[in-house]
């Protein structure tokens, strides 16, 4: 346990919490960012954290998952005790495997406070989806396809992919022409030719082609069939697998070398067009840009 710092008479409570984030506060204080499985997301100070040789200091680091006594401050509640649970140390040896998680991590602070009203199961779905990052059994890239979806779903932000968002059409190999932010899902052949128009299949311009032309952000992008078909496999996968044991498995993967084989370059080709397509998705709907991925381009 870490140091005390509660005043006699001030209020504490007990949280089980994945660190999803840090900030600077002070000299030597930071201010941590939880995921916590009885409040949702939830800010703390942790004092003298930033101190060489403080025991908090690597209580503190982001994907540590620790069981916290907070006392109640005025603006934020201070660490009183911290008693680490899981650091996962075979992540930090793997910058992959480390970035994807650092993504779950980011995505949990943009939205956690919707994921909040489903503390509990966030908070366990995200603790295993570290877990099984670390593990280092299962594919990265797909395991992050299929989190997203997870997210999405909890956000009630799922994608369709099972009919045209434009018209209703069962979505099918021939008629797949692209995906829609604004609507969420795919669209089409005939329905993006409408939205480039500005016209919907009532002869309307609808409000995606208006949003489309008054601010320029992109809005529908090209869907191959096959990363279509990706995009599905993932998405079932993280429906099925409410406790996300099954994360990172599919028929494509070569699961005991932890990534692609030469075999499957264009399966690989595939994840990563899906990746950049859901990437887009989410970063649309949060307004926000995701950073952590970032450093995968230089890897």
């Amino acid at each position: 346990m870490g140091r005390a710092y509660c005043q006699v008479g001030v209020a504490t409570f007990t949280l089980n919490a994945v660190n999803i984030g840090t900030f600077p506060l002070g000299e030597a204080d930071r201010i941590v960012v939880l995921f916590s499985r009885e409040r949702g997301l939830h800010r703390a100070v942790a004092k003298g954290a930033r101190k060489p040789g403080s025991k908090m200091a690597g209580k503190s680091e982001p994907l540590t998952i620790n069981r916290y006594l907070l006392a109640q401050g005025k603006s934020l509640d201070i660490v009183t005790q911290c008693e680490t649970l899981e650091s996962f140390p075979m992540l930090r040896r793997d910058l992959e495997r480390l970035t994807y998680a650092l993504y779950f991590a980011e995505l949990s602070q943009v939205f956690g406070q919707e994921l909040s009203e489903d503390a509990a199961n966030y908070f366990e779905k995200l603790s295993l989806a570290i877990g099984f990052m670390a593990d280092g059994e299962k594919a990265p890239a797909l395991q992050c396809l299929e989190f997203e979806l997870l997210v999405l779903g909890m956000l009630g932000l799922s994608p369709e992919l099972t009919f045209c968002v434009g018209c209703r059409e069962t979505a099918v190999d021939r008629n797949i022409a692209a995906f829609n932010y604004e609507l969420g899902g795919v669209v089409c052949q005939n329905c993006l030719k409408r939205l480039r128009k500005g016209e919907n299949e009532h002869g309307q311009v609808p409000m995606v082609a208006e949003v489309q032309a008054r601010e320029g952000r992109l809005v529908s992008v090209f869907l191959t069939p096959m990363v279509w078909r990706q995009l599905i496999l993932a998405k079932t996968a993280s429906q099925a697998s409410a406790d996300l044991q099954n994360l990172g498995e599919a028929e494509d993967f070569a699961s005991s070398s932890g990534g692609f084989t030469r075999e499957d370059g264009q399966a690989a080709t595939r994840l990563a067009q899906a990746l950049r397509l859901m990437l887009g998705y989410i970063e649309y709907k949060s307004g926000r840009r995701m950073r952590s991925l970032e450093v995968l381009s230089t890897l």
